[in-house]
């Protein structure tokens, strides 16, 4: 119940970010992410249901305060939150380090395994970017001209939302508690009362 509440707490505060303090840190005009970085690091830290839970808080906050076209943002974010989450979240890091544990033995990598400081960025890049593809289908097919001014735009807010990965990840992570061993001493725990 714990990671729940530490979860739904993260997305919350990742959320009152965006619309307040994003749009004083903005660069050439654009603004980054900070929930597509939210639902990466659940994602990657928690595993897919997480994930899922902040896509569909993160879509449901925005929609009720800043959306200004009906039902986009309850649409996008828990279906590219998804999408990604199974790119990015074949298991969770807990869940991960205990297998880890049991084939220390064997010193074998498990396989698929890519190191979550960077499928972090990878997955909120991903998220972000199906957003922006999804913003410039519905610009264009709303009659707006498109020039490359906007793409350009759509870049840079992708790379933006990598960068805030990149810097946001550690804290959150220590927040959620994925540093420390704590599988590990669980895991001790676990073997001592059993014996």
């Amino acid at each position: 119940m714990r990671k729940v509440i530490k979860a739904f707490f993260m997305t919350l505060l990742f959320y009152l970010l965006q619309v307040c303090a994003m749009q004083h840190l903005k660069i050439y005009g654009v603004v980054g992410n900070l929930l597509a970085v939210d639902i990466a690091i659940l994602t990657v830290s928690l595993g897919k249901k997480y994930a899922f839970g902040a896509s569909c808080v993160a879509g449901i906050l925005l929609e009720a305060m800043t959306s200004s076209v009906g039902g986009l943002y309850v649409v996008l974010y828990p279906v590219f939150g998804m999408l990604f989450a199974y790119v990015f979240a074949d298991m969770s890091d807990e869940k991960r380090e205990k297998l880890m544990l049991r084939q220390s033995d064997s010193n074998k990598k498990i396989r698929g395994d890519l190191n979550p400081h960077l499928r972090i960025p990878l997955d909120a890049m991903c998220i972000a970017a199906g957003i922006e593809i999804v913003c410039l289908i519905y610009v264009t097919l709303s009659g707006t001209e498109v020039a490359a001014a906007l793409f350009i735009r759509a870049f840079v807010a992708i790379l933006y939302t990598g960068a805030l990965a990149v810097l946001l990840m550690i804290p959150a992570r220590m927040w959620l508690g994925m540093y420390g061993g704590r599988v590990r001493r669980a895991m001790i725990e676990e073997e001592r009362s059993e014996a």
